[in-house]
């Protein structure tokens, strides 16, 4: 999860631009609707359930130890952390 260790510092930096404050309060509040473009993963949007739109891939690993991405969705994905049957 390299990508989670580089993307959460950006993201609270978004966050704390936002709310003008390091107050954590406040800095949760405002993270709702935080956009970046510079994720590892490409473009990514806070939900304010504070989990990630994405565009999920599906990836086959090659012999030489890269990922050829087989499938990508067209558009992001709108997070559901909590789906039926898993509470």
């Amino acid at each position: 999860m390299t990508q989670a260790a580089y993307l959460g510092p950006w993201l609270w930096k978004a966050a704390v631009e936002k709310a003008g404050s390091f107050d954590v309060d406040k800095v949760v509040a405002a993270s709702p609707g935080i956009e970046l473009k510079t994720a590892p993963e490409g473009y990514v949007k806070v939900h304010p359930n504070h989990h990630l739109w994405s565009k999920p891939r599906i990836g086959k690993w090659t012999r030489d130890g890269q990922a050829d991405v087989v499938y990508e969705s067209e558009d992001l994905i709108e997070p559901d952390p909590f789906p039926a049957g898993y509470q």
